[in-house]
């Protein structure tokens, strides 16, 4: 799979080359892709399909990832500086939208119409949710948590089910089992992205290899803020509210955030909280009446989502 990324980047320009390896080879998870790979795998099926179309859920993350970095105005990215910083933002969104066209090559050499479907529908939300984002973002308010979770379920959640759920059209399965599939990669992409948002504030970011307190200082609220805003008294969450409504916000407001989630526990609360969509994810497997290593390594990865520090 991965040879067919570098492969797919192999073009005539230059830059996208240069981009386009900088993003592919920096070190990422390739987390999306393997979901893919291992959910054919749990159906003992084998196929060239796979991989096309793991590879193609790689070019639309990392397609998202250049839009991302430009649009939140990102600088460090998995330990090296984001394409924007070192291309500018008018190359980083055009070699996202090549990304974008070489996923959708790969999607349709397949030939495989209902995997089109899932993954083109998959795109359309993604790309939704970055927007709904953007948008609750320029609104400059503590939002609740059920508008959080649409926001996550579509810019993260959505393509970690889709990629779950094409392993299973591959592998030619019920559409119970490709609705159980791309349950469990819904909740895995929501506690992948609920620990990613936990970390913008409690880790380092020499571990994490990104810059820690990007969210806040763009002024996203995410679920440590909402958390938090709960438990306050009313002059500090009066603060707080002046902090998310304000145009900037400095390191020492940041230092004062995370200060107060410290007294107040809320990163436990948190992982208390992602107990429930682990217990969700697990369910979603036992629905699969499969027993093989495979469903071992993907009941780890719910483990490494809710663990990991980078």
């Amino acid at each position: 799979m991965n040879n067919l990324i570098l492969g797919c980047l192999s073009v005539e320009e230059e830059l996208i080359q240069l981009i386009g390896n900088h993003i592919s080879n920096s070190g990422g998870k390739r987390i999306r892709p393997v979901l893919t790979l291992l959910s054919t795998k749990l159906f003992d099926c084998g196929s060239d399909n796979a991989v096309k179309l793991g590879a193609a859920v790689e070019f639309i993350h990392m397609a998202t990832l250049l839009h991302d970095d430009v649009v939140d105005g990102s600088k460090m990215r998995r330990f090296l500086p984001t394409a924007n910083v070192i291309w500018g933002n008018k190359a980083s969104i055009l070699v996202g939208d090549f990304l974008f066209s070489q996923s959708f090559k790969l999607i349709v050499a397949t030939r495989l119409l209902p995997a089109m479907d899932v993954l083109s529908k998959a795109c359309a939300v993604v790309i939704e949710g970055e927007v709904s984002q953007l948008a609750k973002l320029e609104e400059r308010r503590l939002i609740t948590e059920e508008e959080y979770l649409r926001v996550i379920n579509a810019k993260t959640a959505v393509l970690f089910g889709a990629a779950c759920e094409v392993g299973a059209i591959i592998a030619n399965q019920s559409p119970n089992y490709c609705n159980a599939m791309r349950n469990f990669g819904m909740k895995l992409g929501e506690i992948f992205q609920i620990t990613d948002d936990l970390l913008d504030y409690f880790t380092q970011g020499e571990v994490r290899g990104k810059n820690i307190g990007d969210d806040f200082a763009e002024g996203k609220v995410t679920l440590p803020l909402i958390f938090l805003a709960r438990k306050l008294p009313k002059n500090k969450k009066e603060r707080l509210m002046e902090l998310i409504t304000a145009h900037e916000r400095t390191s020492k407001d940041f230092h004062w955030v995370t200060d107060l989630l410290i007294s107040f526990d809320i990163k436990n609360e948190i992982l208390e909280y992602l107990e429930g969509f682990k217990i969700s994810a697990y369910k979603c497997l036992e629905e699969i009446n499969i027993q093989n290593e495979t469903r071992g390594y993907l009941k780890s990865l719910v483990n490494f989502a809710v663990e990991r520090s980078y």
